[in-house]
């Protein structure tokens, strides 16, 4: 094995570290160490106050578990659900104006948004809070930004404008899948191949070939 990767998943709006596919996407990715050549470690987040998630607190508490001299000596991998995909971008914005010389080694967005069907007030200040989207992107290599949508999200039925502004805003490789509604199973193929194509694996299965 040559090399460690780290998997930080910041989980969707009310989540923690055991919701959804996140205890199973660390198992799979663990047990895909040796055929990846690489060293999985995947650390599904607690964020704090994640009930009603606030900005701020969000990006301070990334800011602190991931700091810039951190980015430099690891090499990290961000999975987002859903608010955790703003969350990420809020993040590396901020790191990016404290050091624009570092490089996370990917970010998948799964069920990322800008807009919802129907908001809330405390959902309004994610969607309206404004985000240096240059910065953010500069913070990713060019070809590692991806995004899954699905074509029936329950909270945003304008999958198309969403996948719209990921183009426009970052430049990001958008899936669009079919029936996945809000990507909540307890299980995800495409999240986890998606990770391990980020993480170069099957570029060593290519070359293996």
């Amino acid at each position: 094995m040559n090399s460690t990767k780290h998997v930080y998943i910041v989980p969707r709006w009310g989540g923690n570290s055991g919701s959804d596919w996140y205890p199973w996407l660390k198992q799979q990715l663990e047990q895909a160490s040796a055929e990846d050549h690489c060293r999985y470690e995947v650390h599904p987040l607690d964020m704090p106050a994640w009930d009603v998630p606030v900005i701020s607190q969000a990006v301070d508490h990334l800011a602190q578990l991931l700091p810039p001299v951190k980015l430099r000596e690891q090499d990290i991998y961000l999975v987002g659900h859903s608010v955790g995909c703003l969350a990420i971008l809020h993040y590396l914005a901020e790191i990016n104006k404290q050091d624009p010389a570092v490089r996370v080694g990917g970010v998948l967005c799964v069920a990322g948004w800008f807009m919802v069907d129907s908001p809330w007030q405390d959902i309004l200040h994610w969607m309206n809070a404004p985000i240096d989207y240059e910065l953010a992107r500069q913070a990713i290599p060019e070809d590692k930004l991806m995004v899954l949508l699905s074509d029936d999200d329950p909270y945003t039925s304008a999958y198309q404008q969403n996948e719209k502004l990921w183009l426009e805003r970052l430049q990001a490789q958008v899936s669009i899948l079919p029936g996945r509604q809000h990507f909540s199973a307890t299980l995800d193929l495409d999240v986890r191949d998606a990770v391990r194509d980020l993480a170069g694996a099957f570029d060593h299965t290519e070359t293996a070939r």
